[in-house]
Order: C-alpha cells, then sequence, then structure tokens
C-alpha cells in the first residue's frame, strides 16, 4: 500500500454506515484489481481462521482517502464483510495492508 495512504483510522462503526462510495471502482487497470482481489480473499482467511486484523484503505464517493483497522470476515465478487458486521465495497478498496 502506498505511504500516502496511511490516515488515520476511523473509530466509530456509526461513522462507517454514513459512508457513500462511487459506482465506478478505484483501481483503474485489471491487473491491481486482481491483486486486491486476492488479497482480500487472504484477509478473509486471515480474519476467519486467526482473527488477525489488517488496515483497508478505501476511497468514498467525495474522494476522501480513509483507513480502517479490522478483521474481514468474508469476502465476496462484491463485498468485503467487515469484522463490525459493515459490507464494504470491493470497487472502493485500494489496498489491504497485512499487519
Amino acid at each position: 500500500m502506498s505511504p500516502a495512504l496511511t490516515l488515520a483510522p476511523i473509530q466509530a462503526p456509526e461513522l462507517f454506515a454514513r459512508l457513500r462510495f462511487a459506482d465506478a471502482d478505484v483501481l483503474p487497470t485489471a491487473d491491481e484489481r486482481c491483486r486486491r482481489a486476492t488479497e482480500a480473499a487472504r484477509a478473509a482467511i486471515l480474519g476467519s481462521t486467526y482473527r488477525g486484523k489488517l488496515a483497508v484503505a478505501f476511497r468514498t464517493a467525495d474522494g476522501a482517502l480513509h483507513r480502517l483497522q479490522t478483521c474481514v470476515w468474508a469476502v465476496d465478487g462484491d463485498y468485503v464483510v467487515l469484522q463490525t458486521g459493515m459490507a464494504l465495497p470491493l470497487r472502493a478498496v485500494l489496498g489491504i495492508e497485512f499487519c
């Protein structure tokens, strides 16, 4: 993950519930999207098996960058399900940092 993405984590889950995400993917190339899907699958294994935390960097519809430290419970083709039960659109994820 780029050093520019190391922003303060979002602390409150209720703030996450109010965020809106763009319809377009934040990653421009198919290779980057494939790498992100692979990282997300690894994150789900780490989260569901070992309860391991990681940092997820994502962009909201207003263009703001956020970084959330959490566990990933599950991933499908469109969403990443976080420890809090919130579903983050995979298209909004810029990167996953394994701690």
